[in-house]
């Protein structure tokens, strides 16, 4: 499964599940979704009588299912009783390998619905509920904080449930979880809730032989463990990928490619008053260069307003830790292992 920060449901793809074309709805063979090994169980601690997930991505991807109950075990600990999906209908890009998406977001991001037609879906029959990091602390087997060490090196790579993981690092930075607020329906009804891990950024600056470049007065950026790349404002975007050495070239309105083995810039993250340094290796993508090509994509794309994201390259070789109690702050620090 995915641990994802920048998703809140956790669901398994069901062995009956039904795969449908992303264009037009139609069924299409269930190996078109992508998935790894299909789920061929039910739900241990019972079926959520008449409630069904139902989810988009940013991707376009889409999921529907019934919810039911079971006990989750990560790392030792086994949160009891957690409501999740058994999904039997996607449309999905999967990458062969995964299974689901453990979601490790906050409530107001779930996305459970009364009845079980996704059809009749809205607003007015939302059910926010209680997702994995917050139902540890209230069923109280660990403390509700989640971290994240990544590494291309995956023996360096780790993700702790209740603590951070064992690796040195230098002084943390420490920024408050900002409430979002959203038009719900159109009826104007307002709502302000904490969606996303989204942060306030001080600054972003990139430098090169060349060039010596700082952005300041930028919009809130989620922390999100699912996206493989930054999403910056287009301007930053832009002006980071003409940075590299050679410069990047624009593929489509969201991502760069550069040379594989191209110098980028350095990049500057300042949060909470600290600067937190991207690691080199994760600027650009070499596990996407096509057979024989040397193009690789950049590891900073643009975003869209209000979708601006911290992805994996930001958080590979620095340790990020998400505080759910009542703190509700994100801290981040350079590994110095």
């Amino acid at each position: 499964m995915i641990p994802d920060t920048g998703s809140s449901d956790t669901w398994i793809i069901s062995d009956g599940f039904k795969c449908l074309d992303p264009y037009y709805g139609q069924d299409i063979p269930q190996e078109e979704c992508g998935f790894g090994p299909l789920f061929k169980g039910d739900f241990p601690d019972g079926k959520i009588d008449n409630q069904n997930l139902n989810i988009s991505y940013l991707s376009g991807d889409y999921l529907n299912g019934p919810m039911g109950y079971a006990n989750i075990t990560l790392a030792s600990v086994t949160v009891p009783k957690q409501q999740f999906a058994l999904v039997n209908v996607a449309s999905f890009a999967g990458d062969g390998v995964s299974s689901g998406i453990l979601g490790l977001g906050l409530r107001g991001l779930t996305a459970a619905f009364t009845g079980n037609d996704p059809r009749n879906d809205s607003v007015d029959n939302l059910v926010n509920y209680s997702p994995i990091v917050e139902t540890m602390g209230t069923t109280k087997v660990a403390d509700p904080i989640l971290s994240f060490a990544m590494s291309r090196d995956e023996n360096r790579s780790f993700i702790a449930f209740g603590g951070v993981p064992p690796v040195k690092t230098g002084e943390y930075t420490t920024v408050p979880i900002q409430k979002v607020t959203y038009l719900v329906n159109l009826r104007s009804h307002i709502t302000t809730d904490y969606f996303y891990y989204d942060i306030a950024i001080d600054s972003i600056s990139w430098n090169s032989s060349t060039i010596n470049q700082t952005a300041t007065n930028l919009p809130h950026m989620l922390v999100d463990s699912g996206t493989t790349i930054n999403l910056f404002p287009r301007n930053v975007a832009a002006a980071i990928n003409n940075a590299y050495s050679p410069a990047g070239q624009q593929e489509d309105s969201m991502v760069w490619s550069v040379p594989c083995d191209a110098v980028p810039p350095t990049l500057d993250i300042v949060i909470g008053g600290k600067a937190i340094r991207t690691h080199p290796s994760s600027m650009i993508l070499p596990e996407t260069a096509a057979e024989g090509s040397n193009r690789c994509l950049s590891g900073i794309g643009a975003g869209q307003a209000g979708s601006y994201i911290l992805g994996d390259t930001f958080m590979q070789e620095i340790v990020a830790v998400f505080d759910v109690s009542d703190k509700k702050e994100l801290k981040f620090a350079q590994r110095l292992d």
